[in-house]
């Protein structure tokens, strides 16, 4: 009898989903920008690209502006922790450049983060690219994709099938640059 009852506890627990691996429910819908912030950002040089996140994470997220090395790596810039809690917000991002340099930054529910590192960057050919659709979240989510190189070659790199920096070739005298949420470890 007692392993009856054990069997009906278990079922009741795995059919309520209690067992079950719970994935994030945030989904993730690129804006558009209106129309002063698009000038803003023309007259500052500026890629300003910004996202509603709707849903509950269950655990901590991380923005990170990152830099996709030649061997399939990654070198962080700036990282901001997105908590584990429920989200109707707005997650904006920049990159910002001038003559010499390139910047990047982010802002969610007023906390503004900029990186500490400006990159000194001269390119002839820039390529951007960002999601078109509303997502959900996974382990490894690129929000922006950004190539610039010396000459007017760009390496050619799937944005969809982008599932961290192994799935990123840099090619001699190009960088590689790219807003992402991953799972925090």
């Amino acid at each position: 009898m007692r392993k009856f009852w054990m069997i009906c506890l278990l079922a009741t627990f795995s059919l309520s989903g209690c067992l079950a691996t719970q994935k994030e429910t945030v989904t993730v819908t690129p804006l558009k920008l209106k129309a002063g912030e698009q000038a803003f950002a023309q007259i500052n040089d500026q890629d300003i690209a910004a996202f509603h996140l709707k849903g509950k994470l269950k655990k901590p997220y991380l923005l990170k502006g990152v830099e996709y090395l030649p061997n399939h790596k990654e070198r962080t810039l700036f990282s901001m922790e997105i908590p584990a809690k429920t989200y109707d917000s707005t997650l904006r991002i920049v990159q910002s450049s001038s003559a010499k340099y390139t910047r990047f930054g982010a802002n969610l529910n007023g906390v503004s983060l900029r990186s500490h590192e400006a990159l000194k960057i001269k390119p002839d050919a820039v390529t951007t690219k960002k999601p078109s659709s509303e997502f959900t979240l996974t382990n490894y989510n690129v929000l922006f994709f950004r190539q610039l190189s010396e000459s007017e070659n760009l390496s050619s790199n799937s944005f969809n099938d982008i599932q961290g920096p192994e799935n990123v070739t840099v090619k001699k005298g190009e960088q590689i640059f790219a807003f992402v949420l991953t799972e925090q470890n």
